[in-house]
């Protein structure tokens, strides 16, 4: 019931994380982390001093993740309550993820309001960012000394670092508005971390924090250096701020990518028949890849007209039952995260080569030789002759090559030249007339 976050990833996230990876210095960092971290250090840690969340300890909190996980496709993570006063919920580890949310999160938000922060985390595993994000918090919160990594941890990658982090949580808060159905409980999470906690007296309107929100990009962006002035002040946060993030989400979710999104996802939770269907990969990725799991995968995606035509034709790289072209009502061009009507007509060409029997069907009165011109060459005439014959070949003929150097570089009577239908050169398995005239010379010591 899940879609591919591809969908969802914010564009700023995707950018910056490719920006984060190509600055010099970044693989030699990514590998002194992984020799020193292990995760199995946050599992004694959250075993020894924290409250795991289960089916037996705070219920309420463990069943909302259920239908998160399934509609994200992930694994449901570890989830555990810390004591600490600042609102505040994380995930860590990478092969087993966790989410720990502090007793400040659930004191300062309405009870209806934890599945959307429990969703904002579960986005981070969905998209793969929990590895990275881990590492971001330990080298950028004060470790990078501890673990001995300082030395590699220069300017540019510390605030590509932060850049990234804060550019990640505009996807989570994505995946928090998919499992949401709405961007309505982001914006009021937003609303109430900045300052409009759940016991407050006074009453909290999220359509006039939005639009202070809007103020403030416009202020933003309307002036370089009002730009200039919130890249200094907030270049070294790791979350971008609240009004923003509110903002972006709420923006998003007026779009026909996240309409269409929820509208998939609603389909498969009713079993219904799907009206359009998101593209997972390009479709040119799909070249040589098997046909019939393609062909199941954008079944199991929700289109209903996939069809697999055979091509006996050979193409450079393309294994047996590979992918030779795939189209869609035509087209070739199609990509990812497009989407595309449930019935769009999907034709797969894949190579399937004819059978023995097939080939013969095909090439009536002709015969196909088992080596090429230069397999021949070099072999006993005799010997060579007697399997021409045998494959059913009747016009052969024969005639010497003296050489006066054969005694020392070339067997006597060894082929030294051979043509089938007045071709001297030939592929192994090429089909021939049976009467096709058989010319070979081979060689013989001059006297």
């Amino acid at each position: 019931m899940s879609v591919n976050p591809d969908l969802f990833i914010h564009e700023s996230d995707r950018t910056a994380l490719n920006a984060l990876k190509a600055i010099p210095g970044f693989t030699p960092l990514l590998r002194g982390f992984m020799k020193i971290w292990n995760e199995k250090q946050f599992k004694l840690m959250n075993m020894s001093t924290l409250v795991r969340i289960s089916e037996k300890q705070m219920p309420e909190y463990y069943e909302m993740l259920k239908p998160i996980c399934k509609r994200l496709g992930i694994k449901e993570p570890e989830l555990f309550m810390t004591t600490d006063p600042y609102p505040n919920a994380y995930t860590s580890g990478e092969n087993d993820p966790f989410i720990v949310m502090t007793t400040g999160l659930v004191a300062s938000l309405p009870h209806e309001l934890i599945p959307s922060v429990l969703a904002h985390e579960c986005g981070h595993i969905a998209c793969h960012h929990v590895l990275y994000s881990t590492m971001g918090r330990m080298i950028l919160g004060g470790s990078a000394g501890l673990l001995g990594l300082s030395p590699l941890l220069t300017a540019p990658l510390q605030m590509a670092f932060y850049y990234w982090m804060r550019c990640s949580e505009f996807s989570a808060d994505r995946a928090a508005a998919v499992c949401g159905g709405s961007g309505d409980s982001v914006v009021e999470v937003c609303m109430r971390l900045a300052g409009c906690e759940k016991d407050s007296p006074v009453q909290a309107n999220t359509e006039a924090f939005l639009e202070q929100a809007k103020e403030y990009r416009d202020m933003v962006s309307g002036s370089a250096f009002n730009k200039t002035l919130e890249f200094m002040m907030f270049s070294a946060r790791s979350h971008p701020l609240n009004a923003v993030r509110a903002y972006e989400c709420n923006e998003w979710c007026k779009t026909n990518e996240f309409k269409s999104i929820i509208k998939y996802l609603d389909e498969e939770e009713g079993s219904a028949v799907h009206g359009n269907v998101p593209m997972n990969e390009n479709a040119g990725s799909y070249i040589k890849k098997d046909a019939s799991k393609t062909a199941d995968e954008l079944r199991t995606a929700g289109f209903t007209n996939v069809t697999i035509v055979r091509s006996a034709e050979v193409k450079a790289g393309v294994p047996v039952n590979g992918v030779i072209s795939i189209t869609a009502n035509g087209r070739t061009d199609i990509k990812k995260g497009e989407w595309l009507p449930a019935d769009t007509a999907w034709v797969i060409t894949a190579y399937v080569p004819l059978s023995a029997e097939e080939e013969k069907a095909a090439h009536p009165n002709e015969v196909c030789v088992p080596y090429s011109s230069v397999g021949y060459s070099g072999r006993d005439y005799r010997t060579v002759i007697d399997e021409l014959r045998a494959l059913g070949f009747t016009n052969i003929s024969v005639c010497e090559q003296p050489d006066i150097k054969v005694k020392f570089l070339i067997k006597e009577y060894s082929i030294a030249h051979i043509s089938i239908d007045h071709t001297d050169r030939f592929d192994k398995n090429t089909w021939f007339r049976l009467d096709a005239p058989v010319s070979i010379r081979y060689h013989v010591m001059a006297q």
